[in-house]
C-alpha cells in the first residue's frame, strides 16, 4: 500500500526489476509494469499503530509526505534523501517542513543521503571522532 496526507488518492505505482527502485514515478527508469494503488492517510496510520519512529526509502515521495504530514507521536525519522530528483531545493523544503513540526536535523545519525530527524532535545555528551568512526 501507499501511505499519504490527506484524503485517498489513486496512484500509478510502475514497478520495476530492481524492487527497491519501484515507485510511483514513471520516468525515474525502465518499468516491468504498473500497477493502480489507492493510499491511506499516513497520520491516521501512525496514531492508530502508536508508532514513535518513521524510516523511509520512498525514491523521492518523501517531500510531498514530509511537507503534509502532520506524524502525530513521530520522535524520529530517519530517510534517504534524493536530491537528483528534487534538487537542493526539495532538501530545503523537507528540512522547512520537519522544522516547523520540531523536528532538528541530527548528525549523529546522519551520513550522506540518508539522514536523521529528531525531536528529543535532551543533553548530549560530546563525541570524539575517533570514537564515533
Amino acid at each position: 500500500g501507499i501511505l499519504t496526507a490527506g484524503p485517498p488518492r489513486a496512484f500509478t505505482f510502475y514497478v520495476r526489476e530492481d524492487l527497491w527502485m519501484s515507485s510511483v514515478e514513471r520516468n525515474q527508469g525502465p518499468y516491468e509494469r504498473e500497477l493502480l494503488i489507492v493510499s491511506a492517510d499516513v497520520d491516521r496510520f501512525i496514531a492508530r499503530h502508536e508508532i514513535n519512529v518513521l524510516v523511509m526509502d520512498i525514491e523521492g515521495a518523501e517531500k510531498e509526505l514530509l511537507q503534509h504530514a502532520s506524524l502525530p507521536g513521530i520522535e524520529r525519522i530517519f530517510l534517504e534523501l534524493h536530491d537528483h530528483l528534487y534538487g537542493l531545493e526539495g532538501i530545503r523544503h523537507i528540512t522547512l517542513a520537519l522544522s516547523a513540526k520540531g523536528f532538528a536535523y541530527d548528525p549523529r545519525g546522519s551520513r550522506g543521503p540518508c539522514v536523521l530527524f529528531a525531536k528529543n532535545d535532551g543533553p548530549r555528551e560530546y563525541e570524539d571522532a575517533e570514537d564515533v568512526a
